[in-house]
């Protein structure tokens, strides 16, 4: 069950999560907590919240066909609404009442090191003080890990501790993305996850794109190979290395939008591949 944004145009949200997940086998129970005709980034857009009475009928109607208990997993992102995130964690609860096992992946939206908190600040508060101690697995970006911690992220060792700091309030699985660094004169990102299995980074090298949802896509990637049987590790360096091929891709054909579509053969055959490397 994917609960995020859902656009006409483009691929953000739940419009850049299904497919991916859809390619490496899994059936996806998408469930809209915004339509809109393209993400806010472009000059307009137009659309609405979705009401948390459309959501819970949704969810209402996936129980009542008995699919609960054949929930993989779920999916957080976009909110639009503190009563939305609320909605979240009802349904988590409903979920895991039935199949106590699935994992509730939390994608926490909140902002990013360009435009830093993007949405309404009730929604930050609420994700960084309510919604996240319900998940197993956190996906923050790195401004989004120093708002939620509270501490300024100037190394790798300050990352590692924000990361056990949140490991500590509930999710076990925190997963670090778009750490920015150099490998020489060039720049390069991270992505670090740390778990039970100790703490692991993949680093690539940064293109620089005008494409948003890449943050949708690779929680999206990540969760689809840890589902199909992947350690931590394993499932971040597909996901990176897919990603990766990705935005390679839609770099070389100058892409307004994720070319999500066209870079397919990627979900399955990445053309890249980089190395998870333990760092603690």
């Amino acid at each position: 069950m994917s609960i995020q944004s859902s656009v006409a145009v483009g691929h953000v949200g739940n419009s850049a999560a299904v497919f991916p997940m859809q390619r490496l086998g899994f059936e996806v129970w998408a469930v809209p907590t915004v339509l809109f005709s393209n993400h806010p980034g472009y000059e307009s857009h137009h659309g609405a919240t979705v009401p948390v009475k459309t959501m819970r009928a949704m969810v209402d109607g996936i129980e009542q066909l008995d699919h609960f208990a054949q929930c993989d997993a779920i999916l957080s992102g976009y909110l639009g609404s503190v009563a939305t995130g609320k909605f979240v964690i009802e349904s988590v609860e409903r979920v895991k009442a039935e199949n106590k096992s699935t994992p509730y992946m939390c994608d926490p939206v909140i902002g990013d090191m360009t435009r830093r908190v993007y949405v309404e600040n009730d929604i930050a508060e609420f994700v960084r003080d309510e919604l996240i101690t319900h998940a197993d697995i956190l996906a923050p970006n790195m401004f989004e890990l120093e708002y939620l911690t509270g501490r300024k992220q100037e190394s790798l060792t300050d990352t590692l501790f924000a990361a056990d700091a949140l490991r500590a309030r509930g999710p076990k699985t925190i997963l670090v993305t778009s750490l920015q660094g150099r490998k020489g004169h060039k720049p390069t990102l991270s992505n670090v996850i740390v778990s039970d299995n100790g703490a692991w980074r993949v680093t690539v090298p940064q293109i620089p794109i005008r494409a948003k949802g890449t943050g949708d896509t690779f929680a999206a990637l990540f969760l689809a190979h840890f589902l199909r049987g992947e350690k931590p590790e394993n499932a971040l360096m597909l996901a990176t290395s897919t990603l990766y091929g990705i935005i390679d891709d839609t770099a070389r054909h100058d892409g307004d939008e994720l070319r999500l579509i066209d870079a397919q053969a990627e979900y399955l055959n990445p053309s890249f591949y980089f190395d998870a490397v333990r760092i603690g």
